[in-house]
């Protein structure tokens, strides 16, 4: 692309990809590599998830080019762990767009007290990109040019990134803060600085820890260098010198309660133990607010410790106990970060209890790499949701503006987001326009909500016993305002509405309006209308089994769609009038039969009788990677108890990885009571069990979580056995339904390689 792209131009990028054949569906990533001054940056441009060996798809992404001396744009599968299955590309095509108008409307800065900062690379330092920038952020963050391995070349040799320099530069030329990111970090850093002269790795040895001690007290004075008087910026606190917070330390607390102090097993702890973190903070001090500051100055760059989950109350728990100890030892902390990476499903009631758990600490508190996923696909209503989720999250930051140092968005556009494929998490599209996101965020007006839901596959006869299939039972009903209350079914032709009304009244003009796509039916009390159907009279109303035509439904379609319901004169919609929902067609429902077991087996990894008449499921569908690990699943229950065996095949068994979900495990995802409600429930779980039997929980409060479950494991010859048992807490017992997941997690070398699930293809 060295010739085709020009600086500050946003080009379209269109394509045709498909994998080989006998591929299973995957992601694939389109990428550029930038050279300039010698140095490489690698921009992720967009992820393309679901992408098959069926049939071609056309695929299209925006890129802004930023500065470079050669530059070219290659695919390639998702990192790390993503499909090693080869892939076929067609039809390429690059046209250079016009530039997009940045609208007039409210700054977001000026709606709050605090600094606002976002996180950018060079992309956004020229052309209406940059525009975007300055009208809504007073500060920036490097997202990722300021972290350890940045800073070196391949031969060992300390530089400033070219990529850190237009940010200071920028950050100059503008009047913005820069909050750096990251000092210190388990990842991204080069493996030298774990490793002798030799190249192998140190020891416990005091010589050893000294080596490391002295590189980390290096780097740190480097960097600080570079970043002032070495830069040509100034000392920090003087007006030149944009720099005004720095990540000290980053995620440096384990996300399970495997190890009494609470914190992450890496190389930095393996060495040094916990006095890295310490030193770390002592050696910031010492260079940013001591060597290279203004004379006189107080602390002008603020120093913090930063970390994911806090809203996870688990992990949060670990991280106040771990910063009351660096404090209690007069560790010079000033602020902590809650990264708040969160989605939809988290409830956003989580972020002002975290806020909350940490006032009483004397620390400001920053949200340092805020985004909010949609989850996929991205609809409308989902949109709206999010701009709610936005209105909510900053009344929160506003609220406790007092304890604020800053609020950081973690990229300027959906398509820069490297949480994208999860669905556009950021406050503008890639056309640089305002989304609902913007407007919750600076509490303006937002469309009503919107509705919408998932459709599975599936059929169900009109027959007599249409209304009363089990079908119906297997899912919670919508309702509608009160009145009523469905549920649908697709197929390739048709959807299958089954519908419940309140009305113990019958009257002639009783009946029932459907829109799908666009077309209109009805279907009456008396059976009669424009769609075909049954109808059963029950005790205080009626139900209703309604086929509706549909043209071309396939996984994945979004259809829009409506229901209205008449009594007599009234009539009542699923939706505001004038406004549609909107269905996802999905996979057929997962469901499994599980069997009451007389005795409840013994929670030991060993395969007992009890479990001869479970009925077992297979995870077999592929989320991430290519082949890898797979399980089998039985379940019994007992009272209010789930118990599940696990019988995983998977011949290497890893668990090096310092994040659980990088060592080899079995998850299970319940929601008791089938509630799907949306955001997680108190009640909800998501538990990890690694082949040693070691937990971890991936929502909620972790001791409640902990305190449910009853688990054992046992290597065997090809793989490993989990066996647990879970309390349903008080949903349980015959003819209940519960939401439920499986999924195993394959590692090798300490990453994960590969996730199957049983139920969830979009993991």
């Amino acid at each position: 692309m060295t010739d085709v792209f020009k600086t500050g131009t946003t080009y379209e990028v269109t394509a045709w990809v498909k994998f080989v054949t006998g591929s299973p569906a995957a992601a694939l990533w389109l990428s550029v590599q930038r050279t300039a001054a010698g140095v490489d940056s690698y921009d992720t441009v967009a992820q393309f998830t679901g992408v098959t060996a069926g049939e071609w798809q056309q695929v299209t992404a925006t890129y802004q080019a930023a500065a470079f001396d050669t530059a070219r744009l290659y695919f390639e599968t998702a990192y790390p762990d993503g499909s090693a299955a080869s892939f076929l590309v067609d039809d390429i095509t690059i046209k250079a767009q016009a530039p997009s108008q940045v609208q007039n409307i409210l700054p977001l800065k000026d709606t709050v007290s605090f600094p606002v900062g976002v996180a950018i690379d060079s992309r956004e330092t020229t052309g209406p990109a940059a525009e975007l920038t300055t009208r809504h952020f007073d500060q920036i963050t490097p997202e990722n040019h300021m972290k350890p391995e940045a800073w070196y070349t391949a031969d060992k040799t300390f530089r400033t990134h070219p990529e850190a320099v237009a940010l200071m530069k920028f950050a100059q030329d503008e009047s913005l803060k820069v909050y750096g990111h990251t000092l210190v970090w388990h990842s991204q850093t080069p493996e030298w600085f774990f490793q002798n002269a030799a190249g192998t790795a140190l020891t416990t040895s005091e010589a050893d820890k000294q080596i490391l001690r002295d590189r980390l007290r290096t780097h740190i004075n480097s960097v600080a260098e570079a970043l002032s008087t070495g830069g040509g910026y100034g000392q920090f606190g003087s007006a030149t010198n944009p720099v005004v917070a720095f990540d000290v330390v980053n995620e440096v607390v384990s996300d399970s309660r495997d190890f009494a102090d609470g914190l992450r097993r890496s190389e930095w702890y393996r060495i040094l133990g916990e006095d890295f973190i310490d030193l770390s903070f002592r050696y910031a001090d010492e260079a940013f607010n001591g060597t290279y500051a203004v004379a006189g100055t107080s602390r002008p760059v603020t120093l913090t410790i930063n970390d994911y989950n806090t809203e996870q109350i688990g992990k949060q728990k670990r991280l106040h106990d771990l910063l009351a100890r660096l404090l209690a030892r007069g560790v010079p902390v000033d602020a902590f970060g809650h990264q708040f990476h969160v989605s939809l499903s988290m409830p956003v009631q989580a972020l002002e209890d975290a806020i909350v758990a940490f006032k009483d600490l004397p620390v400001k508190q920053v949200v340092s790499e805020l985004d909010v996923t949609t989850g996929t696909p991205v609809t409308q209503a989902r949109l709206v949701e999010q701009g709610y989720y936005y209105r909510d999250a900053f009344r929160i930051f506003r609220k406790y503006a007092a304890d604020m140092f800053s609020v950081t968005l973690w990229g300027l556009t959906d398509g820069r987001s490297w949480r994208v494929d999860n669905g556009a998490p950021l406050l503008f599209d890639d056309g640089l326009q305002a989304k609902p996101a913007y407007y919750g965020a600076v509490d303006g007006a937002l469309p009503a909500p919107q509705r919408a839901e998932l459709v599975f596959r599936g059929d169900v006869a009109l027959d007599a016993n249409a209304t009363t299939s089990p079908e119906w039972a297997r899912l919670p009903l919508h309702e509608v305002e009160q009145v009523a209350d469905f549920q649908l079914r697709w197929e390739a032709d048709h959807l299958t509405a089954y519908v419940k009304v309140a009305d113990a009244t019958a009257q002639a003009t009783d009946a029932l309006s459907f829109t799908v796509a666009g077309q209109s039916y009805t279907f009456g009390r008396n059976g009669q209308g424009t769609a075909t159907g049954v109808v059963s009279e029950v005790t205080g109303g009626w139900t209703a089994v309604v086929r509706l035509p549909l043209s071309g439904g396939a996984e994945g379609n979004l259809v829009p769609f409506d229901i209205k319901v008449t009594d007599g004169t009234t009539t009542t919609g699923w939706n505001a009038p004038g406004a549609m929902g909107t269905l996802t067609l999905v996979e057929a429902l997962s469901f499994t039969k599980t069997v009451e077991t007389a005795a409840a087996p013994v929670i030991d990894g060993v395969i007992d009788a009890a479990w001869t008449k479970a009925n077992s499921v297979t995870t077999d569908k592929q989320i991430s990677g290519t082949g890898g690990a797979t399980a089998t699943v039985r379940t019994l229950w007992k009272g209010d108890t789930l118990y599940v065996l696990a019988e995983v095949a998977d011949p290497i068994l890893d668990a090096t990885g310092s994040d659980p979900w990088t060592q080899d495990s079995l998850e299970v995802f319940l929601d008791a009571g089938n509630v799907k409600n949306g955001p997680y429930r108190y009640d909800d779980t998501q538990i990890r069990i690694n082949y040693l039997n070691a937990t971890s929980f991936g929502t909620g409060d972790e001791l409640f979580q902990e305190n449910r479950l009853v688990s054992a494991t046992k290597t065997v010859t090809g793989g490993y056995v989990v066996e647990a048992a879970i309390s349903l807490l008080e949903s349980g017992g015959l003819g209940t339904f519960h939401g439920l997941d499986f999924q195993v997690n394959d590692a090798s070398a300490g990453a994960r390689t590969g996730i199957k699930a049983w139920a969830d293809p979009t993991g």
